[in-house]
């Protein structure tokens, strides 16, 4: 049987894998989930018979080697849960360590992110050299090491160990372990105003602002007007002197 005739033998509940493939394949421009199942396989078999695709077959001693890989990753990350305890801390952070086929159904999947393959590297060869570290975690660190996943993105899976970070929630604080301040304690940790003193010829002059009589408030309009009516009664002096001698200001 020809390998596009064996795509119509495909079971139901592979057909989320087969959608998953045909996406990261880019098959076609349209959304999958317009599309039946019917013309989702029609797009696989349009695709082999174009040589677009080729499809190889798994041997059986092929598949169970992926079987006895996870199978070994579970047995390491046990061994070193059992000496660290379900999560590991390294430089104030939380660590997990998973199996490649465990990652999605991990406790807390969504409190954690993959940490990167180099990234996470550094972590464990962090852990392995603390002080607190014995000698038989950091042999069980350094094999963790060589069996990291190499860095991913879908549809591909991983295969290997992984990492995961505890995601910090947005604007966490740390709780002080240092009791509270006191309002007397904080009085003493307010610095002091430094008072400023006016300079008369490079002389500091301290003034007493509360022995200070301020002058009341005017302006110059007022003693224009001050001035002007000054003026006038000086002129009507002179004009009622005049008048009683007869004589002008002008003749005076």
């Amino acid at each position: 049987m020809r390998a596009w005739e064996q795509i119509d033998g495909l079971r139901r509940r592979d057909m989320g894998r087969v959608r998953d493939f045909v996406a990261g394949a880019r098959l076609t421009g349209f959304p999958l989930s317009s599309l039946e199942d019917g013309v989702v396989l029609g797009l696989l078999r349009t695709a082999i018979k174009a040589r677009d695709l080729a499809v190889l077959r798994r041997s059986a001693g092929a598949a169970q080697a992926p079987e006895r890989a996870t199978a070994e990753q579970r047995r390491l990350v046990r061994k070193i849960e059992r000496k660290t305890g379900r999560s590991l801390s390294y430089a104030g952070r939380r660590y997990r360590l998973v199996a490649d086929a465990d990652l999605a159904r991990s406790p807390d999947r969504n409190s954690y992110e993959v940490v990167p393959n180099r990234d996470a590297a550094a972590v464990l060869d962090g852990l392995a050299k603390q002080s607190s570290t014995n000698a038989d975690l950091v042999s069980l660190l350094a094999e963790a090491r060589t069996k990291l996943a190499a860095d991913w993105r879908q549809p591909q899976l991983p295969e290997g160990l992984i990492v995961l970070k505890r995601i910090l929630a947005p604007g966490s604080v740390r709780p002080s372990s240092e009791p509270a301040l006191t309002p007397s304690q904080l009085q003493q940790q307010l610095e002091p105003v430094e008072k400023v003193h006016p300079m008369i010829d490079g002389t500091p002059v301290e003034l007493d602002l509360s022995e200070v009589d301020l002058p009341a408030e005017s302006d110059e309009s007022e003693q224009s007007d001050g001035a002007e009516a000054a003026e006038d009664s000086e002129a009507a002096s002179e004009t009622a002197d005049a008048e009683e001698s007869g004589k002008s200001p002008h003749e005076r």
